[in-house]
């Protein structure tokens, strides 16, 4: 299901129905700050109340296509939704009894309540991610039962009705397994902080710092889209989240600066995929990774460093040769903001104070949970001192500009209010007003992606149980014996199958727990093996045919599926083979002796570098393609490590710009000769 279908299907309370729906959803989030805070309860039950109140709010929010919605409400959703409180409700009450049994408890009753649970999950997901994830999940299911009829390698024991049951609703494995702890007690945390960082104008503050710094540029909205979009995704988590947050204000903006609708939309959704690799937060991938890894949280981010700089690098480059390509232009100086607007203090206060805080309490070895939460509770604070303390509204001149250049509408008369210095009570109203709806989004986008990994947990558990992972990876290492870089490019391919649709943590859990053995099998080592599945698990988002993150966008741009799609493999070509580079060069990771690293950054900076120029092919005018394939292979030869390697993929460089560098003159040439000619 696309955005769009996604999103014009909620339904929408008002009077006193709308301000109890808005009740229940804040305080179900709530409970997710508050535990945080002050201690997460046994896992299980923490898991129930996430899970339960997902689901609740699914069948309340997400109508589906129905002919008669408020008999559909009344008669159908309502008790469903209610139907999925009892069920999770169940385990939330029997914790105690079920941990301590290997077994069913009360077996007839929990049988039905398991095939129930299953049921509804089924509808669940078919509302918000549509019939292809229920397809997965059944496709999963039919392989577990029918594993002793599989042909070869894939035949399995086998899962009978009663075991499935019983794993699915009440073992260690089923819908409460690990992915939906993962869900409850760090996804849910980071998507409630990006939305509340959106909600405290943080957004703002990076686009208009974004308009600073490289608004003057050619193609200066897609530069700063890329700037805007990578600060923001970097403290979500989830590309859709950040294209849907972010791109409302950079899709417009760049449409009505001469940007194509497909070109602009896949800027918004590569910079937003770019935005889950980027430290220092990358989002709540990172902390995954060092959980998983038993390492420390800043050797994560240290390792991704360079790559991610590397990735951003690139992008940059593209975006400008696009630019260059379509004859687009900088911003016009009215857009971009003052020194003294962009960076404002308060406003500066109000963005770097909460993620210092996070970074701080991480770097303490805290817990995630308590990073998170201190880091909400000094975004409150924050904006009630922007409230208490700040005389004029944070939108200066040029973002307004901006908005108004986008294409949103800045009504007039709330300017003008909020330009007179206000009552601090009704500044402080409003705040209130800003924070409910900012957790009452985040309720949303927590709804969805709970969804997402309930479906992958399902997919999961089935594929440990069976053993299919172990199967996948005796595939791998028959392949790797004599083809190792086969092997990487079926991981790469089976990471980003199994990650589609999927945020970045989940994606990246679920290839970890299936690929990450076979890669370390292969010899290489743990902490690159894991970059290189989770930069895959990113890139997901917006490599067809399921590519939420594209889907997102042209919700915003209007542009097409498959012209979005084009323009963003072009764009994140780099984030293709950069995995490849730091999975055979460790000194990417910032591992070995200066000298090693130094060279290695260098050829990797070259060869990512000039594949952007050949997926564009656009330099000094438009290149041919044997120079765009000379460039291309160059810069794709200096993924395998070696100084040998290197110098003859610098020499296949050289031969495609120097012959690019031939034909450009010559056209120059035979134009100006045409030219006098035409004036004789």
């Amino acid at each position: 299901m696309s955005s769009d279908e996604r999103v014009t299907s909620l339904r929408r309370f008002s009077g006193a129905a709308g301000w109890l729906i808005g009740g229940l959803a804040l305080a179900w989030i709530l409970f997710h700050i508050v535990t945080a805070g002050v201690g997460m309860l046994p896992n299980y039950q923490q898991r129930a109340v996430h899970l339960g109140g997902a689901l609740f709010f699914v069948f309340l929010l997400y109508q589906g296509r129905a002919r008669f919605p408020r008999l559909q409400l009344a008669l159908v959703d309502l008790p469903c939704a209610f139907a999925c409180l009892v069920l999770l409700g169940y385990i939330f009450v029997n914790y105690d009894a079920i941990v301590m049994s290997n077994w069913y408890v009360n077996e007839a009753v929990e049988k039905a309540f398991g095939v129930a649970l299953f049921l509804l999950l089924l509808e669940a997901v078919r509302r918000t991610l549509g019939w292809l994830f229920v397809g997965l999940i059944l496709f999963f299911c039919v392989y577990a039962y029918f594993g002793p009829y599989m042909p070869g390698p894939l035949a399995h024991r086998g899962l009978s009705l009663e075991r499935m049951i019983y794993v699915f609703y009440m073992g260690n494995n089923g819908i409460l397994g690990t992915l939906m702890g993962i869900s409850a007690t760090v996804v849910t945390l980071f998507l409630i902080l990006g939305a509340l960082l959106n909600a405290s104008g943080a957004g703002d503050t990076f686009i208009r710092i974004a308009m600073r710094l490289g608004g003057r540029i050619r193609g200066g909205a897609g530069i700063v889209a890329v700037i805007g979009s990578a600060f923001m995704g970097m403290v979500n988590g989830s590309t859709v989240a950040n294209v849907t947050s972010t791109g409302v204000l950079t899709i417009p903006l760049m449409r009505r600066l001469g940007f194509d609708r497909n070109l602009a939309g896949s800027i918004e959704a590569v910079a937003s995929t770019g935005g889950q690799i980027m430290p220092p937060i990358m989002g709540p991938g990172a902390f995954l990774m060092a959980e998983l890894l038993g390492i420390a949280y800043l050797d994560v981010v240290t390792a991704a460093l360079v790559p991610s700089v590397l990735f951003f690098t690139a992008l940059l480059l593209g975006v400008y040769l696009m630019a260059r390509r379509y004859r687009l232009e900088a911003l016009p100086p009215e857009l971009i903001p003052s020194r003294r607007e962009a960076f404002e203090p308060l406003a500066m206060a109000s963005l770097l104070v909460p993620i210092g805080i996070l970074l701080y309490f991480i770097l303490q070895r805290y817990t995630i949970q308590t990073a998170v939460f201190w880091s909400l509770v000094s975004i409150s604070a924050m904006m009630v001192a922007g409230a208490l303390f700040r005389r004029r509204p944070p939108e200066t001149a040029a973002s307004e500009q901006a908005h108004r250049v986008a294409g949103l509408m800045v009504d007039e008369t709330d300017r003008v209010q909020r330009t007179v210095v206000s009552s601090a009570g009704q500044r402080l109203v409003d705040v209130a007003g800003s924070t409910y709806r900012g957790l009452y989004a985040a309720a949303v986008s927590v709804v969805y992606i709970a969804m997402i990994i309930a479906a992958a947990q399902i997919m999961v558990s089935t594929i440990n149980l069976t053993g299919l992972g172990v199967t996948l990876s005796q595939v791998i290492l028959s392949i790797g014996g004599d083809y190792l870089f086969v092997s990487l490019v079926l991981t790469m391919a089976l990471a980003i199958i199994l990650g589609m649709g999927m945020p970045t943590p989940a994606a990246y859990a679920v290839a970890a727990a299936v690929l990450a053995p076979p890669l370390l099998n292969l010899g290489f080592e743990r902490l690159p093996s894991h970059l290189f599945l989770y930069f895959f698990a990113s890139v997901s988002a917006i490599t067809p045919p399921v590519a939420a993150g594209i889907f997102a966008a042209i919700a915003i741009s209007g542009g097409t599926f498959f012209g979005t799609a084009r323009y963003a493999l072009t764009l994140a070509c780099s984030l293709f083979i950069l995995p490849f580079l730091f999975i055979l060069n460790p000194e990417l990771t910032l591992a070995g002796n200066p000298l090693a690293i130094l060279v290695a950054l260098l050829s990797a900076l070259v060869g990512i570098g000039f594949l952007s120029v050949a997926a564009i092919g656009h330099l000094w005018g438009g290149m041919g393609p044997v120079s765009r394939l000379l460039v291309g292979g160059g810069a794709i030869v200096m993924v395998t490590p070696g100084i040998w390697v290197d110098m003859a993929g610098v020499l296949c460089i050289v031969a495609g710009l120097a012959l690019h560098r031939f034909h450009a003159v010559r056209s120059r040439q035979r134009l100006g000769k045409g030219r006098d000619e035409h004036a004789g």
